[in-house]
């Protein structure tokens, strides 16, 4: 198979785990890795993927190669790889525009270059490169900067990956835009591997399975990464907040007393994410049901096993000639896609697309 060519929209924490994935499997195509949901999708194998560039606004990371930047100091996510073939792609400055609004301008200095760049240098660079999808994995509540990136593409010709919260996929007028144009648009809200949401969503699709009726739920994550630094900001959060609200109705949680988002930044957690859900039922003669659990996992490669099938789907369904949002494909991949479905449904269907 040719290439998968992908640049990322951000060198963060979650850029980081992701292209630790990638190398592990270039370095070793044949090996079954952990946590990777399908060896392949639409014939790409994880180590078909090759990444040729990256965006950042940080001081710390443009013009540097990845593998440099990746050592930058707002990168806290676990070591577990070096990278290979890709470690010399460059990172090249992109619009600061609203990335750095909120708590992050206080940890972040933004590079010279990205004072002065604009949607039209990134535009070139994607075709430069001749990328074939865009990640972007911004942080949350940087609208004009996700949706910079997301025009970008849209002129370029490149298939996106919407793993943040804003709603790119959603958004009726886009969607048809990307239709329009061919152009592949997957979003929104990257739903971690194995992850508060898929966890809470399940546990849920059990109860009803069984016929119990929902009382109430709420899912609360604490977190030490920059994304909770920047979630603390309630400007920041609400369309995490209204995104983990979608998934949850997708999961059948409707005029029922439920919430869901992030809850607090605790510096010292770094990576590790931590969720406590909680859900009430009744069941059988009006008895009850109750549930807690909590949820312990480094919160970036739980991100990267996701992308790694996400960015395969986009240069499949690209190959396959489709178009626009790619729905029941998707909908295991986001917490927000257009069309949400349960759990299992959705499973059922990005398994056989992937065939």
């Amino acid at each position: 198979m040719k290439p998968v060519r992908v640049a990322l929209a951000g060198a963060g924490n979650c850029a980081w785990s992701f292209s630790q994935f990638v190398a592990l499997a270039q370095a070793d195509p044949d090996t079954r890795l952990p946590g990777l949901m399908c060896h392949t999708v639409g014939g790409y194998r994880l180590s078909d993927v090759s990444i040729v560039a990256a965006f950042d606004v940080d001081a710390a990371k443009v013009g540097l190669p990845l593998a440099e930047a990746f050592t930058a100091p707002a990168i806290c996510a676990t070591d577990f790889a070096a990278l290979g073939a890709d470690r010399n792609a460059p990172v090249l400055a992109a619009p600061v525009l609203d990335g750095l609004a909120g708590p992050l301008g206080g940890v972040v200095e933004p590079a010279a270059a990205a004072r002065d760049a604009t949607q039209e240098d990134v535009s070139k660079a994607l075709a430069e490169y001749d990328v074939d999808v865009l990640v972007i994995v911004l942080p949350t509540g940087a609208s004009q900067a996700i949706r910079m990136f997301a025009h970008a593409a849209l002129a370029a010709g490149v298939a996106v990956v919407n793993a943040t919260p804003e709603e790119l996929a959603r958004d009726v007028d886009l969607r048809r835009r990307f239709a329009d144009a061919g152009v592949v648009l997957l979003g929104d809200d990257l739903r971690s591997h194995v992850g508060a949401t898929s966890l809470h969503t399940t546990l849920i699709e059990l109860l009803l399975s069984r016929g119990l009726v929902l009382s109430s739920t709420y899912q609360l994550n604490v977190g030490g990464n920059t994304d909770f630094l920047n979630l603390a900001d309630a400007g920041r959060s609400a369309s995490k907040f209204a995104s983990k609200a979608n998934a949850l109705r997708a999961a059948g949680v409707t005029d029922v007393d439920g919430v869901a988002g992030p809850t607090g930044f605790i510096g010292h957690l770094a990576d590790t994410k931590v969720c406590f859900a909680h859900i009430k039922a009744t069941s059988v003669l009006g008895s009850e049901v109750e549930i807690d659990v909590k949820l312990t996992v480094e919160d970036s490669p739980n991100a990267a096993g996701v992308i790694a099938n996400a960015v395969r789907l986009g240069k499949a369904a690209t190959d396959r000639g489709l178009s626009g949002t790619v729905d029941d494909a998707a909908a295991i991949l986001f917490k927000s896609p257009p069309n949400g479905l349960p759990e299992s449904e959705a499973r059922a269907a990005f398994l056989d697309f992937a065939s």
